[in-house]
């Protein structure tokens, strides 16, 4: 199953009649589905239509969607909506009035400011039959959000790609330290050697050194870390492969992958496990990084 980015851009055109309607979504990271809209006038009646369909085809991000109507052999006429000049008046006065204070020079109100205002005028869409605009836009809807998918499938296929030449390293790493293992009990025991001898300033019982050793060696033991972090890798590849909306599960597993490291990390004080361990912690946020991009 795809996997898919939650970045990407798909255009698409509808047709019906006389009647064209374009359309562009546009989606970015966000934790929900957060959907907004700029439609033209004649259009903003379907407004209901276009968010349960876009919910019904897509699960997350912040989708923009701006849609344009064009018609055929369409009048010029226009009319001048009354209500909103009457708004645009006094917020124009408002404003003006407030800056005079500020500056102590009038601030005449101009046609410039006004003809500024947006949807100022509207278009006659008298003669526009609703059964051709419901069909161009929800056309142009459905070829752009194809196109938004592809174009999410092809940014989550580099996504899965990238994810898995960094567990690739992950694997890598975790040999390293696997190799490295042994050397930490001797590490402990030569450790304990020397601090004794400088506090005792005498010969040590070996067997009770043998002992003192053997618990040291088994907290600093880090073989079930190197386990649990192996299954831990096996199982984010095997998300990878089945696919489809698994972030939380990723998610999931990236938490328990990061307390393995650290806890592999505050075992052992031997230098090239420590060095490993940063460079693992820095693959395992990288990969918390990309996942937030995945729908």
């Amino acid at each position: 199953m795809t996997m898919l980015s939650m970045t990407g851009f798909g255009g698409g055109e509808g047709q019906a009649g006389p009647v064209t309607v374009a359309v562009e979504l546009r989606s970015v990271n966000h934790r929900f589905l957060d959907v907004s809209l700029r439609l033209p006038g004649p259009l903003q009646i379907y407004e209901l239509e276009i968010r349960k369909f876009l919910k019904d085809t897509l699960s997350r991000g912040r989708v923009s969607l701006a849609a344009t109507l064009t018609v055929e052999n369409a009048s010029a006429t226009a009319t001048l909506d009354d209500v909103r000049l009457d708004q645009a008046v006094r917020m124009l006065q408002a404003a003006a009035a407030r800056l005079e204070k500020v500056t102590g020079q009038p601030q005449p109100l101009t046609l410039r400011e006004l003809v500024a205002v947006p949807d100022l005028f509207r278009a006659d869409d008298s003669g526009l039959e609703p059964e051709q605009l419901k069909k161009a836009l929800m056309d142009g809807l459905q070829a752009a959000q194809v196109a938004l998918v592809q174009m999410k499938a092809a940014e989550g296929l580099a996504l899965v790609t990238e994810m898995n030449q960094r567990l690739d390293t992950l694997d890598v790493l975790l040999e390293k330290v696997r190799g490295l293992a042994p050397l930490a009990a001797q590490e402990v025991k030569t450790r304990l050697e020397t601090r004794l001898a400088e506090i005792l300033d005498t010969q040590l019982d070996p067997q009770r050194l043998a002992q003192e050793v053997a618990m040291l060696a088994d907290k600093a033991n880090i073989n079930e870390e190197c386990e649990r972090l192996g299954i831990h890798i096996a199982a984010y590849r095997q998300a990878l492969v089945e696919g489809g909306q698994v972030a939380k599960r990723l998610n999931f597993l990236l938490q328990e992958m990061h307390r393995e490291v650290n806890t592999m990390g505050s075992k052992t004080n031997l230098m090239d496990i420590t060095q490993t361990v940063i460079a693992m912690k820095d693959e395992v946020e990288s990969l918390r990084e990309q996942i937030q991009n995945l729908e």
